[in-house]
């Protein structure tokens, strides 16, 4: 690889990492909450960052450290989260167009630093980028500039639950309310109509469906519809477009 060609990776990898701050201000006051409940419910301030290190889900590590302080069982808990995160899963199928010729190395370190926020701020920013290579070094920087601030700031409200002792209420809205800003600055002319129809979807299937199920049911059977109803689209257009066939006689 020449040297000008490493200098747009490295500029590529540096763009992400600077998309990646309105994401780091939204994770920094959830990120110091978690630290702080960590700490309240029985963990040490390095124990709740060794969890944000290899967990890295905010709503899942929110459930865990209740789990734990309830005295629920390790399968009981990795049951639980599994749940709540198996959206994940439509995420990632979601992301893999953008990188055809992934390796396994690559696909293990952006899959870790694949959340909600960052695979809203990731399907936006991927689609303004032509080359494979760098797209990975600017989905790169975006995970890797979330996952320290959540790292960062976990551990600075482990220290400060250690130390001072606080009661508030609200904070973990502050991450629900991140996802909402980041979804809605993706909205387009073309997807809207799909966002819609899962949102309306999501309200019936949470009143006929148990647990969180409806979730993943909702986005999956939007995407599907939305994905057939752009496919009909363009072939009506093209379609559309060729010579009548009594002109080509």
């Amino acid at each position: 690889m020449n040297q000008a060609v490493s200098l747009e990776i490295r500029k590529s990898f540096a763009y992400g990492l600077r998309q990646s701050l309105t994401i780091a201000i939204g994770y920094a006051p959830v990120a110091v909450t978690f630290g702080i409940l960590a700490t309240q419910f029985g963990l040490t301030f390095w124990e709740a960052g060794l969890m944000s290190f290899f967990v890295f889900a905010g709503a899942s590590q929110f459930i865990a450290i209740e789990m734990l302080h309830q005295g629920a069982t390790i399968w009981m808990i990795g049951l639980t989260t599994l749940i709540v995160n198996i959206r994940h899963v439509l995420m990632s199928v979601s992301v893999v167009p953008f990188f055809p010729t992934r390796t396994l190395p690559w696909s293990l370190g952006l899959a870790h630093g694949l959340t909600d926020e960052t695979f809203v701020l990731n399907t936006k920013v991927l689609k303004e980028v032509v080359q494979e290579e760098d797209r990975r070094q600017v989905m790169l920087g975006i995970n890797l500039g979330a996952f320290a601030s959540w790292l960062v700031f976990t551990i600075l409200g482990g220290l400060i639950g250690r130390w001072l002792p606080i009661q508030f209420s609200g904070f973990q809205f502050a991450l629900l309310a991140l996802f909402i800003i980041l979804t809605t600055t993706s909205i387009t002319r073309k997807n809207a109509m799909t966002y819609l129809l899962a949102a309306l979807l999501a309200v019936v299937f949470k009143l006929l469906i148990p647990g969180k199920i409806y979730l993943i049911l909702s986005v999956a059977l939007a995407a599907g519809i939305g994905a057939w109803w752009r496919q009909r689209g363009h072939t009506l257009s093209i379609a559309g477009k060729r010579p009548n066939d009594k002109l080509n006689k």
